[in-house]
């Protein structure tokens, strides 16, 4: 049985998630349950990031301890994505003790490998961010994702030196030996490395204190990007033993936004490096949210909450929403219109009123209800098209083209009933109408299997009223994605899949 292991980012844990957060946890969500319907074993490790100066400064505002804020969040983050059927293997926390230990190993080899030594650190600060910035990239002296002027630290604290890695993470992107996805992202990074000196890294801070000490220096406290980083290694069990690889190590697959590229694309294999550990195969840096053309933040208060959006559409229909609204890995704008146009388009007007319109017609009459299996070629044809689309369009992470192609799929469907006028051969041909009212439940029956990873509730929604929801949940993809090997021996009334917005 093939591994896949999935990561998303952990999520700074300073306030409850929003909807630019759970755009890269529901992509990895889709990849997870995808692979799992193909047979394949799954880890799909998400979490959250709890230390550093930004959670202790907003917890004092508050009047909590920094842990209880923590506490407070994640538990937040936990509810949110249950309300989004987040189906993860492990929800990590940096302030999780196994995960402080595994910092402390790294830190501890880095220092005696003689990768890390003390200095003076003297530069442009985002405390937003929780991370330095060179002069060229701000812009006007402000930070580019948070709009707010960078503030001057000077600082006593350790470096790691991240220059001894430039001309191997060069040669590694260039020889496509660490793949970084979609193509724009991979220019970005190994243009900035050819073109850019890469500088040593500061990693303490000494005026920090919610923070994972440095074990040989007390006075300081780690920076927070590299303890976060070190979940991906923490959170599938790995003990701090360099050179020592992990049973589920490398992931198959990072899913992060472009925000964050850098930290992945360049700190994070340069740790792992140094920790005689493979790259993972595929790091993927997908776009922003945007509203009105700014990025979706809280500081800039243009926030969408994904619970109250999963109140208004439901959340199988906001998952649809979320992953079909612009292209994976691109920027994109959304508005609460777009996805009321959206739903109402792709889902209350297409899967849901064809759902309705065959279940309409295998109920018309019970007593002859017993389809023939008789296979339409053309349908069959089509099916299998819309089957290849979506495989290929999954495996991309395109996952706007392979919503389209279910799309498409039902759209098929539709024109064969406005063809077809079932309903007329009901009192003519009763033979004629049940040979095409079998090619209609199959069609709906693949589709259900399409939209499985995307809406797992809808699914087995379509699954229950073709009275096959025990049997196709048994089935592997393989069975499943046979055609006209099913019989539909009792239809079930439904509700409406998506009723009217």
């Amino acid at each position: 049985m093939a591994k896949f292991y999935i990561t998303t980012p952990i999520y700074y844990v300073n306030d409850k998630p929003h909807i630019g957060h759970a755009y890269t946890t529901l992509a990895a969500d889709v990849l997870a349950r995808w692979h799992r319907m193909k047979g394949e074993k799954i880890f799909f490790l998400t979490g959250t990031d709890e230390h550093g100066e930004k959670i202790a400064q907003a917890a004092g505002e508050k009047g909590l301890k920094p842990r209880q804020l923590c506490d407070q969040n994640a538990a937040k983050y936990e509810e949110v994505w249950d309300t989004l059927k987040i189906s993860y293997n492990k929800f990590i926390r940096t302030t999780d003790p196994i995960h402080e230990k595994i910092v402390i190993k790294v830190l501890t080899h880095l220092f005696n490998k003689k990768l890390i030594y003390k200095g003076i650190y003297q530069g442009l600060y985002c405390i937003g961010c929780e991370r330095y910035y060179t002069g060229k990239e701000l812009v006007d002296g402000n930070c580019p994702i948070h709009q707010k002027k960078a503030i001057t630290l000077s600082e006593k604290c350790y470096f790691f030196k991240l220059s001894e890695f430039q001309q191997r993470l060069i040669n590694l992107i260039r020889d496509n030996k660490w793949v970084i996805e979609p193509k724009e992202r991979r220019n970005e990074v190994l243009g900035f490395l050819r073109t850019e000196k890469l500088e040593d890294l500061a990693i303490s801070r000494e005026k920090v204190e919610w923070g994972v000490r440095i074990p040989w220096d007390n006075s300081q406290t780690i920076y927070v990007w590299i303890d976060a980083l070190l979940n991906y290694l923490s959170g599938i069990g790995w003990k701090g033993q360099a050179g020592n690889q992990p049973k589920d190590w490398p992931p198959e697959i990072q899913l992060i936004g472009k925000d964050i590229l850098r930290f992945h694309a360049i700190i994070w294999p340069a740790i792992l490096l140094s920790l005689d550990l493979p790259l993972p195969k595929r790091l993927y840096a997908h776009g922003f949210f945007t509203v009105n053309g700014k990025k979706m933040g809280k500081s800039l208060g243009n926030v969408f909450d994904p619970e109250e959006l999963a109140a208004t559409f439901g959340t199988d229909a906001l998952r649809w929403l979320v992953l079909s609204i612009f292209p994976f890995g691109q920027d994109g704008d959304i508005s609460q219109s777009k996805f009321y146009d959206k739903y109402n388009t792709d889902l209350s007007n297409g899967l849901g009123n064809l759902h309705r319109r065959v279940l309409t017609l295998a109920l018309k009459n019970k007593k002859k209800f017993s389809p023939f299996k008789k296979v339409n070629i053309e349908f069959q044809k089509k099916t299998e098209l819309v089957w290849q689309k979506y495989e290929i369009a999954l495996d991309q992470l395109k996952f706007e083209t392979a919503l389209s192609a279910i799309n498409d799929l039902a759209g098929f469907c539709d024109k064969y009933i406005d063809q077809q006028e079932p309903w007329q051969l009901f009192k003519k041909d009763i033979v004629e109408y049940q040979k095409i009212l079998y090619n209609l439940l199959e069609g709906l029956r693949h589709l259900a299997w399409l939209i499985q990873p995307f809406m797992p509730e809808k699914s087995d929604q379509i699954f229950a009223s073709l009275g096959l929801l025990g049997q196709e949940k048994k089935n592997s993809l393989v069975k499943g994605r046979k055609w006209g090997k099913v019989e539909f021996k009792k239809i079930v009334p439904s509700d409406a899949l998506f009723p009217r917005l």
